[in-house]
């Protein structure tokens, strides 16, 4: 695999190439860079490229050889080289620009997934998220905005939907697209845009829509691709088939596309491309069970565990089906809506089986990677499942979240940054992706970074009582016990949660309000005798009220019943009270930190 990550840097029109290249002498002389020569010549490389308009060259292949000296044997399928050093090099210079760079006139950075270097004034930067764009929009990434449904039966959005979904998997499997997620692409369902208008707020220079007409057995679709910076249309085209033809329309479409764009397909257009169903009765359950799922709420993963259930049971042949089982199942545990004993076993079966069913699955890739992770803590296996769903899908950003959660609990925070931004890029209006970066900074103690990330979530929906809770957990870790109260205040649900009142309870002990804490204590007891209430919320109020017996104890329990919380106990400001006692340094230990 050889990429082209971009086709040209970008540069604000006020900044001439005397003040890059005076700009990259200072990083070349600094104190981070110095002593490193495969970085200098790595940044040297790509800044002469890119002021030479030669960006067609910061490709892996003749990076890998000109500046890694590989060789011309050298193939980026089987050496990361280039993608390990390129990580080092954007961390080096965030940190340049966050220490002694501060105050220089120019900033180059690297966007997540390219090698093309950026350059703007550094007051451009925004702190925590990076560069604000001014480079033209890259035709390279794709938004594909949802098909308009033109049929009289409302019933067949689900249809529309899953078409839109197929088209953004097909063209994330394509090297070299950065394709737009499912969260961002959705977020603009029924909104009316223009093509310059959604490629503006996507970050895409390419947009692909269209209409859906079905009557009968019959499909009309019609797509067209057009150009986001002038709302030109690249190519357009009308189908007219039967329902059982979508699959193999769905994967013309792709071809187009990426024919167009005058990309190398790999593999070659092929049905492979879109997954396919056994029937149209077997992919509009599936249908169904994804647009369940997409509601990121406990009843929505009920409800779509119930529908992967169902399809599974009627077409036992249907890898994608079990993934999307898989996903339900963990997404009740990760979700702390069932015990985690309960659900994982049956998340990591239906994973395996859907990759028995189809080795070739990005999709069952993450979905096994997260039980193994958190059910079976066996970390390394864990990691190469998401890093395999990664390779396949470039584009995947659900996968990138998942192999950076993974990368996390490793304690490799840079890396798992790294996924977690690519994510955010991909997925730009997700309020999954920019929470669980938000999570990440928090976990790594960047708690101004992770307040801005959640901030951003929120902007995105204000409902969410996740978001709140994450928040109210950062206040807390910075002594801001008013705000924090203010944010779990806002995370509290009816019927009560169980996360929701613990972190009331919490904010309620650290404001010396300690007999309504306690009343918390009691409700979460009460609570626990009904059904299941998370062991690590109980903790953290105990470790609030200052009782650490009872903390520790809950935390033992936490892990008894793999709790995907407990993986990150070395890491969570939370737990710092406990950190001195030997008790939870032996509990830490049983995770394989």
């Amino acid at each position: 695999m050889d990429l082209i990550r971009d086709q040209a840097p970008a540069v604000a029109e006020d900044i001439g190439e005397r003040e890059v290249r005076a700009q990259l002498d200072r990083i070349l002389h600094s104190r981070m860079f110095k002593n490193s020569e495969r970085l200098q010549r790595f940044l040297k490389f790509a800044v002469e490229c890119a002021l030479d308009g030669a960006t067609d060259r910061l490709k892996e292949s003749v990076l890998g050889r000109v500046v890694f000296d590989r060789g011309v044997e050298y193939d980026p399928r089987t050496d990361s080289i280039v993608r390990v050093e390129a990580q080092r090099l954007r961390r080096k210079l965030r940190e340049y620009y966050e220490n002694g760079g501060t105050e220089d006139p120019v900033a180059i950075k690297f966007q997540p997934g390219s090698y093309v270097p950026v350059f703007a004034h550094t007051s451009g930067l925004l702190e925590g998220s990076g560069m604000r764009e001014t480079r033209p929009l890259n035709p390279q990434t794709v938004a594909v905005l949802p098909l308009v449904n033109q049929s009289d039966d409302p019933e067949q959005d689900y249809l529309c939907d899953g078409i839109t979904d197929d088209l953004i998997q097909a063209l994330s499997r394509i090297p070299g697209l950065n394709v737009i997620g499912h969260a961002s692409v959705f977020a603009l369902k029924g909104v009316a845009l223009d093509a310059r208008d959604a490629g503006a707020k996507l970050g895409a220079g390419t947009v692909v829509d269209g209409t859906v007409r079905k009557s009968g057995n019959r499909l009309k679709i019609f797509t067209e691709m057009l150009d986001a910076m002038t709302g030109e249309v690249r190519w357009a085209e009308t189908y007219e088939r039967t329902m059982t033809d979508v699959f193999a329309v769905e994967a013309e479409i792709a071809g187009v596309v990426a024919r167009v764009l005058q990309m190398t397909l790999a593999p070659p257009v092929s049905r492979r491309l879109i997954r396919g169903a056994p029937n149209m009765d077997a992919y509009l359950l599936y249908l169904r069970g994804r647009h369940a799922w997409n509601r990121m709420s406990a009843d929505g993963y009920r409800t779509a565990a119930e529908i992967f259930e169902r399809a599974t049971s009627m077409f036992p042949s249907y890898a994608s089906a079990y993934a999307g089982l898989a996903d339900a199942y963990a997404h009740l545990a990760l979700w702390e809506c069932a015990l985690p004993r309960e659900v994982f076993p049956k998340a990591l079966s239906a994973a395996q089986r859907a990759l028995k069913l189809d080795p070739t699955l990005a999709h069952a890739y993450s979905s096994l990677a997260a039980p193994t992770a958190f059910y079976e803590w066996k970390w390394e296996e864990a990691v190469a499942y998401a890093r395999r769903a990664t390779e396949l899908e470039p584009s995947y950003s659900f996968g990138q979240q998942i192999y950076g959660l993974c990368l996390l609990k490793r304690g490799q925070m840079d890396e798992a940054r790294e996924c977690f931004e690519r994510a955010v890029a991909l997925d730009p209006l997700s309020v999954r992706a920019h929470r669980l970066l938000g999570w990440m900074l928090y976990l790594a103690r960047r708690f101004a970074s992770a307040e801005q990330w959640l901030q951003a979530a929120l902007a995105l929906d204000r409902e969410p009582a996740e978001t709140h809770y994450m928040l109210a957990h950062i206040y807390t870790s910075q002594g801001r016990y008013a705000a924090a109260l203010e944010q779990a205040e806002l995370c509290q649900t009816n019927p009560p949660d169980a996360l929701g009142l613990s972190a009331l309870g919490a904010c309620l002990a650290h404001l010396n309000r300690r007999k309504e804490a306690l009343k918390i204590v009691a409700t979460l007891s009460r609570m626990a005798k009904a059904g299941y209430v998370a062991s690590h919320a109980i903790a953290h109020l105990y470790i609030a009220l200052g009782d650490a017996d009872r903390g520790i104890e809950s935390v033992a329990r936490s892990l008894d019943e793999r709790e995907p919380i407990s993986a990150f106990l070395k890491l969570d400001p939370e737990f710092d009270p406990l950190r001195g006692d030997p008790r939870f340094g032996s509990l830490v230990s049983r995770v394989g930190f």
